[in-house]
């Protein structure tokens, strides 16, 4: 008789104690939450994983000697993968219906944005519409689910590779190294299961051919002109483009000072809701800000490096229409002093940068 490979079920059996191990701890933890002691927990969890990786070796042993079925065993152990995966998933996707995820107190919302963990600033941003969050959690069980059955496992598999990408970057980006962790093993096991179909895939994608009517140039230099300019012509619209300058002498975040209108200085003004604050300088626009976060006046500017003038045309609120010219007139350190006229009022204000853009 044939003696079967043995590196596919110890890869199998391998990736399925491993995978268990993370997946069966996290399950706990959700059950019980801190409840439970580590030793404990982990004395569960990574004995599964030890014992699995110990009996591999046991395995091997059997399988030189032609005592067990090593075919049976890869397909009990890849089956455990597909089966610990979807579990996962399905408690993935029940935590978002729960509201156990994407949640962010109430009193966090209302600091300022820059001041919102990463991990916090996605959850807000995933979580503001609770049907977005159930969607996911839908993707994520039926994926699960299709990985449970021989003839939907494959799809099972592609439902949800690109999700799991897309959690993986975001992930690498917001939250911390254990959570991206977590995330990349899950997508290497995904990846590890559609290979398992190689040779079905390499036959679907690149041997059989579809059955869509073909249409065929009769030059193959304008089939190749015509892909190309899938690239060219978006390529050629940016280049078209309009794009801001980025000047750096003048962007960022100020604090404002002191603020003089026709020579009154406005920190005596009876309403100190209408004293301006802060002033932001990005690439597009320039922003006046007031003490109330909600009440700013936004507009498009032009500037002009050599004579630090700055002209803007405000367009919000809708009923600010006038437009500011002034001066930017550098001084000690991040200090400035914009100098000019808003509407028929001269303005004076004194301002430092306390943030640059980039």
């Amino acid at each position: 008789m044939e003696r079967k490979p043995f590196s596919p079920l110890a890869l199998a059996a391998f990736i399925a104690a491993f995978l268990g191990f993370i997946v069966f701890t996290r399950a706990i933890r959700v059950a019980v939450g801190e409840n439970i002691a580590p030793p404990l927990l982990y004395g569960i969890t990574g004995g599964y994983m030890l014992t699995v990786w110990c009996l591999i070796f046991v395995w091997k042993s059997k399988a030189a000697k032609g005592t067990i079925d090593v075919t049976n065993y890869t397909a009990f152990w890849q089956n455990a993968v597909r089966y610990t995966l979807a579990m996962d998933m399905v408690v993935f996707g029940g935590q978002k219906f729960c509201h156990l995820q994407f949640y962010v107190p109430l009193g966090m919302l209302d600091d300022p944005f820059t001041a919102i963990p990463n991990e916090m600033l996605m959850w807000a941003f995933m979580g503001r519409y609770h049907s977005m969050v159930d969607i996911i959690a839908c993707i994520e069980i039926l994926g699960g689910v299709l990985l449970l059955f021989r003839k939907t496992r494959l799809v099972g598999a592609f439902v949800l590779l690109p999700m799991l990408l897309n959690i993986m970057l975001l992930d690498m980006y917001y939250l911390n190294l254990l959570v991206q962790a977590y995330v990349v093993v899950e997508v290497l096991v995904v990846i590890y299961l559609i290979l398992l179909e190689y040779r079905r895939l390499v036959a679907f994608f690149l041997v059989d051919k579809g059955s869509s009517p073909l249409y065929n140039f009769r030059s193959k230099v304008l089939s190749y002109a015509v892909k190309a300019s899938v690239i060219l012509i978006p390529a050629l619209a940016l280049a078209m483009h309009e794009y801001p300058t980025n000047y750096t002498d003048i962007t960022g975040r100020y604090d404002v000072k002191r603020t003089l209108v026709n020579n009154v200085d406005q920190a005596n003004a009876a309403c100190h809701d209408t004293v301006l604050t802060h002033i932001f300088i990005d690439r597009y626009d320039l922003v006046l800000g007031y003490p109330d976060y909600r009440n700013k006046v936004i507009g498009r500017y032009k500037y002009n490096p050599q004579t630090k003038q700055v002209s803007v045309k405000f367009q919000f609120p809708e009923t600010m229409k006038d437009t500011l010219t002034a001066t930017i007139e550098p001084g000690t350190g991040e200090m400035k002093t914009l100098v000019g006229k808003l509407g028929g009022k001269n303005l004076k204000i004194e301002m430092e940068r306390v943030a640059v853009n980039n």
